[in-house]
């Protein structure tokens, strides 16, 4: 049975992906009104008594909705940065709203060029402004909730040497929460008496690894492990890999990766991670290649 914690970022999600799709109902419903002002004798009748209307408010959002789930982030809201979501938004408003403008409005009866642009423009920044406003003050209210400690993940460490043992106390001298919900550690050493075991609870070690996520529901597995220890680590994501997208992968960077520039900060306030990804591409350049692949194999037939 889910915990609390993880109902409640479930729900707050849902309520991210609702609002995305009313704020794109609110843009569509404010342009189609603006639209309607170029015919001249303008009247709410002629919006409210053309189907074409309701038609847009709901087919439009969803579109929207495909556009996110391809190219945005929609698996957990309290995972998302609100600049790199702004970014995106604004990225994803201008292709949008570029192909919407090429495919329903270049039909509109105007009165010379200059009106196209002026309507871009208009369904841009309506589009982009309240989708963009809207996600600011739900990814605050996550942002604010999360530091607070009131949501959390669940998290183990691998490892419990001194390194092990300095990450956690840096995370939990933290004024504000990262969001970590530590369970406990994973030993990678048997013959060593780990000196992570006086702050948490050791759970097992490398051989126990993948019942002790699934047992737990772990949701964020940090890697600790000391420079000797280096030699496990491809056995340790060879295991954390086999739940895929199910957990986030951290690792504690070497001098070596930072200056290289291999080091991503997750948390503005958090101690420097490296975040890994398994997949080699994202989810919209699947979904291209899987059409492209479909569309081939289908002309060649």
């Amino acid at each position: 049975m889910e915990d609390v914690i993880t109902k409640r970022r479930k729900v707050d999600t849902l309520v991210y992906k609702i609002f995305d799709f009313i704020s794109a109902m609110l843009a569509w419903g404010a342009f189609f009104i603006y639209r309607k002002s170029w015919e001249g004798n303008f009247s709410w009748d002629q919006v409210f008594d053309d189907p074409n209307f309701y038609k847009g408010i709901f087919i439009i959002p969803i579109g929207w909705l495909l556009i996110y789930g391809l190219f945005d982030k929609y698996k957990d809201v309290y995972r998302l940065s609100r600049l790199a979501t702004l970014a995106r938004t604004f990225f994803l408003s201008f292709f949008g709203v570029t192909f919407l403008f090429f495919t329903l409005v270049l039909d509109d009866i105007v009165n010379d060029y200059t009106s196209y642009y002026t309507s871009f423009i208009y369904l841009f920044l309506l589009h982009f402004g309240i989708t963009g406003l809207i996600r600011m003050v739900l990814l605050t209210r996550a942002s604010r909730r999360l530091k607070a400690g009131i949501v959390s993940f669940k998290t183990i460490i691998v490892g419990g040497n001194q390194k092990a043992l300095d990450l956690y106390n840096d995370l939990k001298a933290r004024e504000k929460s990262t969001g970590n919900q530590f369970l406990g550690f994973v030993a990678v050493d048997k013959d060593q008496v780990p000196v992570l075991s006086t702050e948490l609870e050791c759970l097992g070690d490398l051989v126990q690894l993948r019942q002790i996520i699934q047992e737990n529901k772990v949701e964020e597995v940090i890697i600790a492990v000391e420079t000797s220890e280096h030699n496990k680590v491809q056995g340790i994501m060879n295991v954390l890999y086999e739940f895929e997208d199910k957990i986030l992968i951290k690792i504690i960077p070497d001098m070596y990766d930072i200056l290289l520039g291999h080091v991503k900060m997750t948390s503005l306030y958090g101690a420097v991670l490296i975040e890994i990804e398994r997949g080699l591409m994202p989810k919209w350049q699947f979904f291209i290649k899987r059409i492209i692949d479909l569309g081939v194999s289908s002309s060649m037939l």
